[in-house]
């Protein structure tokens, strides 16, 4: 029989890696994430409204309600016809009318005949405008025009790029006796305005701001940089009703001569 003749397994050492194999090897490892192939999307609403869209209609009709002074309506049973105020925050619009009308000491009346006057609100405008502002290649459409030369589209390639959002509302309302029919209060004509505002700075972004958020955010991180001052901010004291002084074109035509408010509520 032949002989087996017994193997012996030695390890080879490898030499340690040299410092610049070793920084490579970190670099490397670091900077596979990103140039690892990937997507990511972001929801932006999952309802058929978008929140900033309420808010900036909401935010811009309650701008213009803290304008509109009901002290000459204090005391007097009212009815308040809602009939030509049309907007799709319908529910919102016309509650808050009331509360602000009712916080004024205004005594409101749910049936015409209960009321001593009537006061008829009306929207002028209730919407928004949206306003793109870039700095960089737009995108553009390459046409089939010669044979030879690809078609297709270029896609945008901004540097800076801005979008601005803004709500509108208009308000107007008066009062008037059921009885006489005569004139007796104007609100005037009260516009507000509220806004949004969205930033891209050579990719990176939104920056938000505007007067429906409380300050400047990046990411949902708050930034140290003043906002636009609006309905979020506070609302400085109106040196009208500090003096008692009627609101410019709120005059008191018509006084009432009822003994007892109640009278009118059968």
């Amino acid at each position: 029989m032949p002989t087996k003749l017994p193997v012996r397994l030695t390890s080879v050492a490898r030499p340690p890696a040299s410092p610049i194999a070793r920084v490579g090897m970190s670099l490397a490892l670091a900077l596979a994430p990103a140039v690892a192939p990937g997507c990511g999307t972001v929801k932006m609403s999952g309802t058929a409204r978008t929140a900033t869209e309420q808010l900036l209609l909401t935010n811009a009709w309650d701008s213009a309600l803290q304008k509109v002074d009901f002290r000459p309506l204090t005391g007097v049973p009212v009815f308040v016809d809602t009939t030509n105020v049309t907007a799709v925050d319908q529910g919102w619009v016309v509650s808050s009318l009331k509360q602000a009308m009712l916080e004024q000491g205004v005594l409101l009346r749910q049936k015409p005949e209960q009321a001593q006057w009537v006061v008829e609100a009306r929207v002028g405008a209730y919407g928004t405008d949206a306003y793109n502002w870039l700095l960089g290649v737009p995108q553009v459409t390459v046409p089939p025009t010669l044979s030879g030369i690809p078609t297709g589209t270029v896609p945008e390639i901004p540097l800076i790029k801005k979008s601005d959002q803004q709500g509108v509302a208009k308000l107007a309302l008066f009062a008037y006796d059921r009885a006489s029919g005569r004139l007796v209060w104007n609100s005037g004509t009260m516009v507000a305005i509220a806004t949004a505002k969205d930033v891209h700075v050579l990719g990176v972004g939104p920056i938000q701001s505007g007067t429906i958020r409380s300050g400047t955010e990046f990411v949902g991180v708050r930034l140290p940089i003043p906002t636009d001052l609006g309905p979020s901010a506070p609302v400085a004291p109106d040196s009208r009703k500090a003096s008692g002084a009627p609101a410019q074109n709120q005059e008191l035509r018509y006084s009432a001569t009822y003994s007892d408010a109640d009278a009118f509520a059968p």
